[in-house]
């Protein structure tokens, strides 16, 4: 497939790989007839991200296969480190740049071409890590509830947490809605405790059916409004309690589609585990593996939204049975034992790693050793105050 975007649409592409770049390591392209979706999740599988680009956002797009081939071979994975390569700068490129093209060539490369002013091209080849498919499972019907607010008054909110802030917990009513910063050792000595509350008239949307808490990392969310804010779109939020994901979206007709959905926590009063985000990855043509459901080991300290799943107890471990053991050593074994080891103490003169003696230390030390009491020098010592006694005959 072959994709051409716009000058005006090159920042916005770019911007996208840059939110990508702050969940996962690899970004999954995979094209279809008329869109190109950009999809990618964290090494614990508990955030997931997309963005979608419709048929409008691109001024040409290429079917370069055969009409009998299936469309599933058009799609590769690559490393964000190599995609940002190309878009570093995004000031840069919404000067310079004319057109960006996407295509995927034969040899399992993907080509991007940035097309600038005076006839300059620049052309970057990307190897192709693999090729499969992903999917995040969930179901966004089933959430109960459901608010929508705009990217600025929530970047605004979020602005008075720290910025090495991880993980916020979000509380939410009837009429009501706080958010605070989380942590799993809080110490209100040495951390800074962070609270704030908004009003339902903050929000476009505020339909809250039950009350819930939920903990989320802060991460994801601040990727998500920033590219909200930069097309002053509003982002919506659907989630049910915790411990069941939270689907973020944030759209502009059928140009643009993100949809992130998150991990989370629930209180610690209503003792509900966290799960991970199923995903499910269909092979193709590069990796000839069956579906799978992916659930690793999780990474970091993020112990909401990557805590693992409850595993299974333990087998017990096999103690050996020490009763018959002799206590005392076999005669035979004792001449071995004092010929062969020699357990004196070391000679206090001769300790290893005593380092040498020097002059120098003699001679900065030698005062030390000098006798600090003369009897001859004490005034008085020669007059005899009392003879000695006779001696006894």
């Amino acid at each position: 497939m072959k994709f051409v975007v716009p000058g005006s649409n090159v920042r916005l592409l770019g911007k996208a790989i840059h939110c990508l770049a702050k969940i996962g390591d690899d970004v999954y392209l995979e094209p279809t007839r008329d869109s190109l979706a950009l999809r990618t999740v964290n090494s614990s599988r508990s955030a997931y991200a997309t963005f979608n680009f419709g048929s409008s956002f691109f001024s040409v797009i290429e079917q370069t296969r055969a009409k009998g081939d299936s469309m599933e071979e058009d799609r590769c994975k690559v490393m964000v480190r190599s995609l940002l390569l190309a878009f570093r700068s995004l000031s840069v490129l919404e000067k310079t740049v004319d057109s960006c093209i996407l295509e995927t060539g034969q040899d399992c490369k993907l080509l991007i071409s940035l097309n600038c002013r005076h006839s300059v091209t620049k052309q970057f080849s990307v190897g192709l890590v693999e090729c499969e498919a992903l999917r995040a499972v969930y179901d966004i019907t089933r959430c109960t509830n459901r608010w929508i607010i705009q990217a600025k008054v929530m970047q605004e909110a979020n602005g008075n947490f720290l910025a090495n802030q991880e993980e916020v917990t979000m509380h939410v009513g009837l009429d009501s809605f706080k958010m605070k910063n989380y942590n799993d050792d809080y110490d209100e000595k040495k951390q800074v405790h962070t609270e704030l509350a908004m009003q339902p008239g903050e929000f476009e949307q505020f339909n809250i059916e039950e009350e819930a808490s939920i903990t989320f990392c802060l991460k994801e969310l601040r990727s998500l409004l920033m590219f909200a804010e930069y097309l002053q779109l509003p982002i919506s939020a659907n989630f049910s309690q915790g411990g069941q994901p939270m689907v973020l979206t944030v759209s502009q007709g059928q140009a643009i589609n993100c949809t992130y959905v998150l991990a989370t926590l629930a209180d610690q009063g209503q003792g509900q585990e966290c799960e991970r985000i199923p995903t499910t990855t269909t092979s193709t043509a590069y990796q000839d593996t069956a579906s799978t459901n992916i659930s690793q080991t999780g990474h970091g300290r993020l112990h909401s939204t990557q805590r693992d799943t409850p595993v299974p107890p333990t087998c017990p471990t096999l103690s050996p049975d020490l009763s018959t053991i002799p206590m005392e050593m076999p005669p035979s074994l004792h001449p071995t034992l004092d010929n062969s080891m020699d357990l004196r103490p070391p000679d206090s003169d001769c300790m290893e790693g005593t380092p040498p003696t020097t002059k120098r230390k003699n001679f900065l030390f030698r005062r030390c050793f000098d006798a600090t009491f003369n009897p001859q020098a004490v005034p008085g010592t020669d007059k005899v105050l009392a003879p000695d006694s006779d001696e006894e005959i």
